[in-house]
């Protein structure tokens, strides 16, 4: 009989032999690979799991947006919802104990009472339980009706919200809470901070009535104009309210406040009025030129050139008038080029008739979507 070990000796030089023979033949063994009938079953069972987590996310950002809202409706509930999330995230995720959470609550007693940081909470409940229903549209045009009332109501705030309002949305304590905060940030088309007016025009809105209903941009931008020129207004009124004390607080005041940065430099009332206020009304000509009315626009862009000679952006602005001119179909559909009107058409949208429908209200009889908030 043949050992044991002489065997092992064997079926060891077998092996080498085999494996000799594969690297030197294909440099690598040969992989079984999967049937059809293997593939599509596998496929199946992906697609199966897929809905499920689909279908889950769905749910998840549907009961937040609901809760969310209903927080929104009073400061009392708004607070509570954000002990119970912060305690949620810091606290109970963490591993610490609830006498270390009762410590925290108890040094927040003296915030807890400022308006200001109620009224920002409340601001980033609003729109974020806004978020979690655009997260779930297959069109912008089922909340776009929303989005407009939730940009009148910053318009005509009371109180000046905290800094909560200017917070981005996928980083606050709600959104972490319920697991939102990858999700929300993943939106690049949807503006992240609640009180920046213009980031929800620049990535929401204009991009929106650009596609589906040019006819109403120019009432779009009339719009933006007027309601980022009343915050203007109303941080300055807010501003003033702040200068207390001596001269020299008074003036440490200002000096701090000239300093502020994001939402609150654009909307300062000097860099307004010499760096938004003329770059809006530019960019509404560009959007006229582009896909409105070519002749009206050219010249009202040449005739603000000629009142604004002295702006640093001037040159800017003869250099992409001479590149539309050019070529006019610059960054957009061939628009028609209709007579000359003396005015642009108005946006018929007060803040009480901007109720959202879930149609996004109706539609032009030439297809295109007419959103709530824009019907003429």
């Amino acid at each position: 009989m043949i050992s044991s070990y002489f065997l092992r000796i064997i079926s060891g030089s077998i092996t080498c032999c085999v494996c000799a023979v594969l690297t030197l033949g294909s440099g690598q063994a040969e992989v079984k690979g999967l049937s059809p009938d293997q593939i599509e079953e596998i496929s199946e069972q992906l697609a199966a799991i897929r809905k499920v987590l689909t279908e889950r996310s769905s749910s998840r950002n549907q009961n937040a947006a609901d809760v969310f809202l209903a927080a929104a409706g009073s400061g009392k509930d708004a607070l509570a919802l954000y002990v119970k999330c912060y305690k949620e995230v810091n606290f109970d995720r963490e591993g610490r104990k609830d006498a270390d959470f009762r410590d925290w609550r108890d040094k927040q007693a003296n915030r807890f009472r400022d308006d200001a940081f109620i009224e920002g909470l409340r601001l980033q409940l609003r729109y974020l339980g806004l978020s979690c229903k655009a997260a779930e549209a297959e069109e912008l045009d089922e909340v776009f009706g929303n989005l407009m009332s939730y940009v009148d109501g910053l318009t005509q705030l009371k109180e000046m919200p905290g800094r909560e309002a200017m917070q981005a949305i996928n980083g606050t304590v709600f959104a972490k809470a319920y697991e939102l905060d990858k999700q929300l940030a993943k939106n690049k088309s949807w503006e992240t901070v609640p009180y920046n007016l213009a980031g929800i025009y620049e990535k929401s809105i204009l991009p929106y009535l650009r596609k589906e209903n040019p006819s109403q941009l120019m009432g779009a931008w009339d719009k933006r104009i007027d309601q980022q020129t009343r915050v203007v207004q109303f941080l300055e009124r807010e501003k003033e309210k702040q200068l207390k004390g001596s001269r020299d607080d008074k003036v440490k005041i200002r000096n701090r406040q000239s300093k502020q940065s994001g939402v609150m430099r654009a909307h300062d009332k000097e860099f307004f009025i010499r760096e938004t206020l003329p770059s809006l009304k530019w960019g509404k000509m560009v959007d006229n030129f582009k896909y409105i009315n070519r002749a009206q626009a050219a010249l009202g862009m040449l005739t603000f050139i000629k009142e604004n000679i002295k702006d640093p952006k001037a040159e800017t602005w003869m250099t992409q008038l001479t590149g539309l001119l050019a070529d006019p179909g610059t960054g957009a559909e061939k628009a028609s080029t209709p007579a000359v009107r003396s005015t642009a058409p108005a946006v018929s949208a007060p803040a009480s008739r901007a109720k959202a429908t879930p149609s996004g209200g109706s539609r032009s009889s030439k297809g295109s979507k007419v959103p709530a908030g824009f019907d003429s």
